[in-house]
Parts: C-alpha cells; structure tokens; sequence
C-alpha cells in the first residue's frame, strides 16, 4: 500500500530501508533562496524509491512545511517550530512542548530583566522578512506559531548565551540557537526529543539505519540521536559539537545531496 504525496509515491513504513531527519534552511533548502536545487528535489525522489523517507525536523512553521509538499515527497510526518509540533498526516498537530502564550511570558520576563531581545509575536510580516529574507506570504506563514518564539537581539547582550540559557531554563523554557534567530521553546524540548516522539508514533523507524542532516546549533541534538550525522558548512565551530559528526564543507542543497549519496552508500553494505 503506498501513499501518494504530491511528485512521487511514498513507501509507508513497512517498506523501510532507513529514515532521515533533515533540517530545511541551510540544508535541504537553500539558505538564501528558501528552496530545493533541482538536484535535492531529485535525491528526495530516489530515496523514496529505495525505502528511505524523508522526515522533516525543523524551526519552520507546518504551514510553512506544507508548502513543500507539492514539490517533494516527504514522509507523512514532521516535526516543526524546533521539535515543539509534530504533525502527522489526517492529524491534528500535537505541541511538544510549553504553548507559545507562556513562551512569550517568558520573553516578557526576559525583557523586563534588561535582556535586548526582540519576539516574532511583536514584529508584523514586513520586519520578519527584513530580517530573514523570506517573503512577505512566507513571513506570514513563519509567524503562524503554536509551541515556539523565535527572537533576535537588538544589541549585544551585556551577559553572554550561556548565562541567558540558564535564565530561560530557570523560567521553565530551554533556548536553542538556529541559523538566523534564536529560538524560545518549552522546557526539554528540541530537535533531538522531536525525532523521539517520531520513533514512538512509528515504531519501525526505530528499527532502520537513520541519518540526521543539518547545519545550525539547533541541528545537534538530533544528529545525536543517530548514527549517521551530516553537519554542513562551517557555522557550528568544534568546540561546539556534542558528538562526532562528518562534516561537509557545502551548506544547503548541494551538501544535502552529498550527504544522502554518503548515506545511501552506508545502505548498500547493510
């Protein structure tokens, strides 16, 4: 039985060869553009065709994920904001984590304590695309948030990341870093606990080789939940890296498909 998700056909999971976890800007998607080369677009496909889907684990919003579907056929289930929603498909989505109400409490807190952040929730469509570079539709899309609040300084913190994380922590939040913003997620939460709740919601995923692709701070925790972990570009400096990883030097789509044609290797000899 197979399902069909737009381009191409989907193998359900009791069709599974291996699973990857793929962070989207930066990785699958171009950092600057926000889209798949041709030649991802292409990589997707062929893994569905040898049992590997594609799970997307990311800081997008699901209006923002569902956006990709008419062009990449991507498994029926996907963590978004973080890991704090995971949708899956005819399903309401399920939040991870904190509501983003208490989320913002929290930044309030923050901001009342002399921290220079700014939230999404205070910034229409027109300031989110000047900072990231979407457009105006997709700024829209990206301030469309249930369990998370992305934030930016606007000058430089007079006490350093390690000290505010601690702070958000003492609130009941946790704080990850992305590769433009900050992220406000609920306390436990990230990207590494989302591919978790994936395993328990389909537990053959558990059973096949995984792979993990990213390029941020945020794509850490759950490149330690696998075995094969791709980091992209030189962003994340080694000091800061929890587990070994392999690096690849090209960041976005390009290194994307570097990456699955490694892991797509690893699959032949299992």
């Amino acid at each position: 039985m197979n399902r069909d998700l737009g381009t191409a056909t989907f193998l359900i999971p009791g069709q599974l060869r291996g699973i990857v976890y793929t962070d989207l800007d930066g990785t699958l998607l171009d950092f600057d553009t926000f889209l798949p080369s041709p030649s991802a677009v292409s990589m997707v496909k062929e893994l569905v065709g040898v049992g590997v889907m594609t799970v997307p684990v990311t800081s997008k919003t699901l209006s923002e994920v569902e956006q990709l579907a008419a062009i990449l056929p991507l498994a029926p289930i996907a963590a978004a904001e973080g890991g704090a929603v995971l949708h899956r498909a005819g399903r309401d989505p399920s939040l991870l984590g904190a509501p983003r109400s208490e989320l913002i409490a929290i930044l309030r807190t923050l901001q009342a304590e002399g921290w220079p952040v700014r939230g999404l929730s205070e910034m229409r469509a027109g300031e989110v695309a000047t900072i990231t570079g979407l457009s105006a539709a997709a700024s829209q899309r990206a301030l469309q948030r249930l369990a998370s609040e992305p934030f930016t300084f606007v000058s430089e913190p007079g006490l350093g990341a390690a000290v505010l994380k601690e702070r958000v922590r003492e609130l009941g939040g946790n704080l990850v870093r992305g590769g433009r913003l900050w992220h406000l997620l609920g306390a436990g939460v990230d990207k590494g606990t989302a591919i978790e709740e994936v395993r328990a919601c389909m537990p053959t995923t558990a059973s096949v080789p995984a792979a993990a692709v990213g390029d941020a701070w945020n794509d850490l925790e759950m490149m330690c939940k696998v075995e094969h972990r791709f980091l992209l570009g030189t962003t994340v400096p080694e000091a800061d890296i929890p587990c070994a990883v392999e690096r690849i030097s090209e960041r976005g789509p390009a290194g994307f498909v570097e990456a699955m044609l490694r892991f797509r290797m690893s699959l032949k000899g299992s």
